[in-house]
Formats: structure tokens, sequence, C-alpha cells
């Protein structure tokens, strides 16, 4: 029930967070049977960047439009790389729909997946224990990188369009073969001294280490650190019964908007690598 209570938390702040929610479901507490039925129809089973659904000025505090229907869900001050941006004339507020699901039949079955502007995935689970998904992201050079993964009985594979590594052995150069033969000749010339040394005399301890030294014992704890009376007055534990009775399910799914600040086309810094990895073609 924790569980359950949690998740309708978090969905109660994503429909507040969403303006015009597209389309919502929650369902708590399903039989195995109807949250299997949501599992197999998920909202969408391949990852996709979120689109672009509007693009809108940046409306400060002192603009005069600030309560207009025009102004976008980011209103006042906004910032960029830790700084407040003062041209707000040169950026634009661009807007996605962004999704999210997440589903659990009570009996190891599962799916979930997510799509924002930046990065996407899904990912679900059968009652074999097979685990199958897949996701998307832009990298720094602003491509799209995807990824296909599945684990079964036969260990974790993986498939993806990224840049295939060849390695190759260690080429020495001569600076570092020159270094290695210096080293070595040291090692056997200590080596060649060290058979050559006279053996070391035996050690006899001095009359003041002979002595026996005296120990205090550890102070007792007033109280024993074992039985009832001692978590009681020192420990406040909180159980919750286990759940009882047969396996329950639930499922949610959530679109909603979010915002990216970019600047305009055509201004001088429209190259940002972060600019370029918020847009979506």
């Amino acid at each position: 029930m924790l569980r359950f209570a949690t998740l309708l938390a978090a969905a109660a702040a994503v429909v507040v967070a969403s303006a015009q929610p597209v389309s919502n479901v929650l369902q708590l507490d399903l039989a195995p049977e109807e949250a299997q039925q949501y599992l197999n129809n998920p909202p969408f089973a391949e990852p996709q960047l979120a689109g672009r659904t509007n693009i809108l000025p940046l409306i400060r505090y002192d603009d005069p439009r600030f309560r207009s229907a025009e102004a976008g869900p980011t209103l006042g001050h906004y910032w960029r790389n830790g700084q407040e941006i003062q041209d707000p004339e040169n950026y634009q507020e661009e807007v996605y729909e962004a999704a999210q699901f997440h589903g659990q039949s009570g009996r190891g079955d599962y799916a979930y997946g997510y799509r924002t502007p930046e990065s996407a995935k899904v990912e679900d689970r059968a009652g074999s224990g097979n685990v199958q998904g897949s996701y998307v992201y832009k990298n720094n050079n602003n491509e799209l990188v995807k990824v296909r993964y599945w684990a079964d009985s036969q260990g974790f594979h993986q498939e993806d369009n990224l840049p295939k590594v060849e390695l190759k052995p260690a080429e020495e150069t001569a600076e570092v073969r020159e270094a290695r033969l210096a080293h070595e000749r040291a090692w056997q010339l200590a080596r060649a001294a060290s058979l050559h040394a006279p053996l070391p005399q035996e050690y006899e301890p001095a009359a003041s280490e002979v002595q026996s030294a005296v120990v205090a014992a550890p102070a007792q704890d007033p109280q024993p650190r074992e039985g009832k009376a001692y978590q009681q007055q020192y420990y406040t534990t909180t159980e919750e019964p286990e759940p009882t009775g047969p396996p329950r399910g639930f499922f949610y799914s959530f679109t909603y908007p979010v915002s990216v600040i970019v600047p305009k086309e055509g201004a001088a810094y429209n190259q940002d690598p972060a600019y370029l990895a918020a847009r979506t073609v």
C-alpha cells in the first residue's frame, strides 16, 4: 500500500505540472490479468525523442505581456549556464511533448518508458525473467545514438550504432624502451649487491620491551546491547505489516509539456552545443 500511495502522489504532481495533459492513465490495485493488458499495450513501444509542439517568446516579469495569454509556462527570470539571461529577446522557449509510463503486474512482469527532448527509453520484463529494452539520446556532436539490449539465459546482449573501437597492442616508443632497460639494469645491480651484503644480526629486545604492559579493560555499557529493554531505550523502530493476499498490479501513463530555453535562429551564439543537443529535428 505504501508503494501505491507513493505512485499516487507522484502522479498527482505530474498532473499539476502539466498545463494541458493529452492522455493520463492512473490505475492502482489491479488484478494481474488487468495489469498485464496495459503492459501488453503500452503508449509507445519504441523510444523516440519528444517532438516540439510550440515556440514561445521569453516574457520577463517587467514585460507588459507578463500576464497575457501568449506567455508560456516559464515566466519572469530566466537562467542559462548558472547566469541570468539579460537579453531575453535573443532567446526563445521551445515546448516539447514529453511522456512517461510504468506498470507492473504483481507477478514479476513490468514495463516502463519515457520520452524527453534529449533522450527516450523503453524496457519490459516478461514473467520468464527475460528483459529487453532500447534507448536513444543525442551525444555532444548532436548525433542520435540508438541502443537495443536484452538479457536472457545466455547473458546480456547489446546492439548499437556507436563507433566501433579497434583495440591495438601498445607500441613501445624509443623513450619508453630506454627507460625500461635502465630500470632493468638498476634492478639487476641492486639484486647483485644484495647477494653479497652481510646477513643482519638477530634482534634482541630491550628489557623495557619484555615487561608486560597492563591494558585497562574497556568500560562496560551500563545497559546490555541485547534485549527488548535496550532497544526500547536507544532505538525506535517502525515495522509495517507485510502485504498479504493475491498479487496486485498498477499502471500509469502521462503526457505533459516541457520547456527548453535556446538561442533564437540567427543569434551569434545559436551554435552552442547545449542548444544543438536540445533541438529535435
